[in-house]
């Protein structure tokens, strides 16, 4: 029983210093679709009526890459934001700012092209 109290406390401890040092980041996680393609988000709190997000994307494509991403809300009634983005070989995008109405909102990447413009998309793997 100590041994089982004590395996907890030492997996608590652990998440703590984990969602300290990453300052409030979600883990990555891949897209449903595409599985080099990662994403992380981070909840900066209500400004006024709206829900401040940071999401960050990373590439694990060998080559240049770009893609829509849609942030909805969880029900997918409203889509909030369309944008595209282009990403080098393995890189790391910088913290970009969504503003929602909904505090759970639902991220979709899809449209994915193997150059930088919407064309010649790639197949969900």
């Amino acid at each position: 029983m100590k041994r089982i109290i004590l395996l907890i406390v030492f997996a608590f401890a652990s998440h703590l210093a984990t969602a300290q040092t990453d300052n409030g980041w979600q883990p990555w996680q891949k897209t449903s679709c595409y599985s080099k393609i990662s994403f992380r988000l981070k909840y900066d709190g209500k400004n006024g009526e709206q829900h401040h997000w940071k999401i960050q994307f990373k590439s694990d494509y060998q080559n240049l890459i770009s893609f829509n991403y849609n942030v909805t809300d969880k029900l997918q009634q409203y889509t909030i934001t369309t944008h595209r983005k282009a990403l080098n070989a393995k890189q790391q995008s910088d913290e970009m700012d969504i503003y929602t109405k909904e505090e759970d909102i639902f991220l979709l990447v899809d449209k994915v092209s193997m150059t930088p413009y919407p064309e010649d998309f790639i197949e969900c793997e």
